[in-house]
């Protein structure tokens, strides 16, 4: 069984403690992993965007169950909230 990966940008303030999710994709196989998720980044404005590993690629079935294994985790520092501590 192949496996699928999706993308979870979060909302992130190491200021304020806190670290919401925003929006889930679903990667495509045939691209650049890291592009995808960069442009994902730059899409939401987010610092943080974890990579899951799953066996579906059905977004409403992941979000019934959330069978999901952490694969990887990106930060970018650009996207940083910049708010004063």
């Amino acid at each position: 069984m192949p496996k699928h990966y999706v993308a979870v940008t979060y909302d992130l303030c190491k200021h304020n403690d806190f670290c919401v999710d925003m929006n889930e994709y679903i990667l495509d196989a045939s691209v650049d992993m890291e592009k995808q998720v960069r442009k994902f980044a730059e899409k939401d404005v987010a610092s943080l965007v974890k990579v899951y590993e799953s066996d579906t690629n059905d977004i409403e079935e992941l979000k019934k169950f959330w069978e999901l294994k952490m694969y990887k985790e990106y930060t970018f520092s650009e996207y940083e909230c910049g708010c004063e501590q």
